[in-house]
């Protein structure tokens, strides 16, 4: 009973094995970081609880149950030992749903997909599971698997997992007034998005209406059909942009993305 384990902490004596929940769950690894010289910390987002930190102990040593099934990027069927009141899981075991190797194997693929789920380790916070969420990225994932057009997808998805977190961009009224923001091109990130001529002011900016355009399709489409949209040479690096910005503003947190500049040396490199 509950008053027998709450007893049981507060005269000092452990809590048997007994009292740990052992989950399995579909999870995305989308982080790793070396705890030790052989164990890993581990960020997932699963089907079932969300995003969930676990430790992978051993993980490195090349004799482990875990040694190349929780590759940064990978689908697998992980267990998780848990108890109440910790926030970090143990991971007793995994299996490999899909390594994703055609990601692994063209750099350019890497690199968005990196970028992707680095947007998400920012933007996802809570612990609460979204199978909308989930299936995002696996959508994101499989379509990066199936090679270019990388940045369509990158960028539809992210407004996709922004709408998914509570802060979907305002393209439809007009932030200030409300009203129909007829064929006005002005953005303000602050109040939420666009904004019709008469409510524009310093604060806000005039940005392609090709954006707009994107933004809107990508909402009603998936993401196997919005591939194939093309913008400007740069455009999507200015939705991505503008999307950042808003991200930044809402989240309440400046977003530094490593992949980013790695993609950028990638392509400069070109």
């Amino acid at each position: 009973m509950e008053t027998g384990k709450t007893d049981l902490w507060l005269t000092g004596i452990p809590v048997s094995e007994s009292d740990n929940i052992r989950i399995t769950t579909p999870s995305f690894v989308l982080r790793r970081v070396r705890w030790s010289e052989s164990s890993l910390i581990l960020t997932l987002y699963s089907m079932d609880f969300g995003r969930i930190s676990a430790i992978a102990k051993g993980a490195l040593r090349p004799k482990s149950s875990f040694y190349g099934r929780i590759e940064l990027l990978s689908l697998v069927d992980i267990t998780l030992s848990r108890r109440d009141g910790r926030e970090l899981d143990t991971a007793t075991d995994a299996s490999v749903i899909n390594h994703y190797e055609s990601i692994r194997s063209n750099p350019d693929a890497f690199v968005h997909s990196c970028l992707f789920v680095e947007w998400l380790l920012h933007s996802i916070t809570g612990s609460e599971p979204s199978h909308p969420m989930y299936h995002l990225i696996g959508g994101v994932l499989d379509n990066f698997a199936a090679g270019a057009p990388f940045w369509p997808v990158l960028c539809s998805g992210i407004e996709k997992a922004l709408r998914l977190s509570g802060f979907a961009m305002e393209i439809d009224r007009c932030t200030r007034c409300g009203g129909n923001p007829g064929k006005s091109s002005q953005w303000d990130a602050l109040s939420g998005g666009i904004v019709c001529e008469n409510c524009s002011s310093d604060s806000s900016d005039r940005i392609p209406p090709g954006i707009i355009s994107f933004i809107r399709k990508s909402r009603s489409s998936r993401l196997d059909e919005v591939r194939n949209l093309k913008l400007w040479p740069g455009g999507y690096r200015q939705c991505f942009d503008l999307m950042r910005k808003f991200a930044e503003v809402h989240i309440e947190t400046r977003m530094k993305l490593k992949s980013l500049s790695v993609l950028e040396d990638l392509e400069n490199d070109r």
